[in-house]
C-alpha cells in the first residue's frame, strides 16, 4: 500500500496545548493547516 504523507501523518495522533488527544488529520480536514514543532532548549 503506497500512501501520500498527508495521509500517513493524518493517523498521528499528538497531545494539543490542553492535553488532549488530536488526531492530526482531523486538523486540515475542514481547511489548510500549518503545523509547527518547537523545540525546547535548555
Amino acid at each position: 500500500m503506497n500512501q501520500t504523507l498527508s495521509a500517513t501523518l493524518a493517523e498521528i495522533t499528538l497531545s494539543d496545548t490542553e492535553g488532549q488527544n488530536v488526531e492530526l488529520g482531523s486538523l486540515w480536514r475542514e481547511k489548510p493547516t500549518i503545523l509547527v514543532f518547537l523545540r525546547h532548549y535548555g
